[in-house]
């Protein structure tokens, strides 16, 4: 199945007006960055969605009593069909308050599984093959301001290019535009790169076809030695 994708790249201010801006490009799949909607504005946001084919992924800052989740939530005509939260938290984002999800899981959607290591946790390899030993088609890899300088933009695609081959699925990601170094990028199953977006406010729109990541021809998850690995549990 081919699918077309909206990585945007949205503004900070005027998130509802950002959110009916890019939803008018009618993809199949729209993607908003981490945090992108909050507690305040998430009805309204919703309301935005309704009678509308497209699916939408979008970060959540979900304020609670008991502190801040940073989530990703899969919306579908005005409902909420779907969530993951972000479980590997930064020693800043700790500080902070924030608190880290139950488990390392993927989402079903209508058009597919999809796994979504939120901003810092696409450094940890073992968050993506997680995901991916579920078969997802797609990883997606929503953040949040973009990122602080050259050398972080350049180790940072590198994971998430190494992410795709490494787990041989679609990996792509965005971020906000807000003074850093804003950012979309996509890569193949075999690490091509499929499109970036740098340093502007925008969109990047793909043609994904969901069979490429199904046929994973090198085979490494089959390859597998688990027994090897017990280290990584410690």
């Amino acid at each position: 199945m081919k699918l077309k994708v909206l990585l945007t790249i949205p503004r900070t201010d005027n998130k509802i007006e950002e959110m009916a801006h890019f939803l008018q490009e009618g993809a199949s799949l729209t993607v908003f960055p981490e945090g992108f909607l909050h507690n305040e504005i998430l009805t309204p946001a919703l309301k935005l969605t309704a009678g509308r084919d497209g699916l939408v992924i979008s970060g959540f800052k979900h304020w609670t009593p008991k502190g801040v989740y940073e989530k990703a939530l899969v919306i579908e005509n005005g409902r909420i069909v779907g969530e993951y939260t972000k479980c590997i938290l930064t020693k800043t984002e700790q500080a902070k308050g924030k608190l880290p999800g139950p488990a390392i899981h993927c989402v079903d959607t209508r058009l597919g599984r999809i796994g979504i290591p939120i901003c810092y946790e696409i450094h940890f390899p073992e968050v993506s093959r997680v995901m991916a030993l579920d078969s997802p088609f797609l990883l997606l890899n929503l953040i949040g301001t973009g990122m602080y300088h050259a050398q972080q933009y350049s180790q940072w695609t590198a994971l998430a290019r190494a992410r795709a081959i490494e787990n041989e699925v679609y990996v792509v990601g965005c971020s906000h535009c807000a003074g850093e170094i804003p950012l979309a990028f996509a890569y193949s199953p075999s690490g091509e790169l499929l499109g970036e977006l740098v340093n502007t406010h925008g969109s990047l729109s793909l043609e994904l076809d969901t069979a490429e990541s199904a046929n994973r021809p090198l085979g490494y998850l089959d390859d597998r030695l688990p027994t090897y690995f017990t280290r990584l549990c410690c």
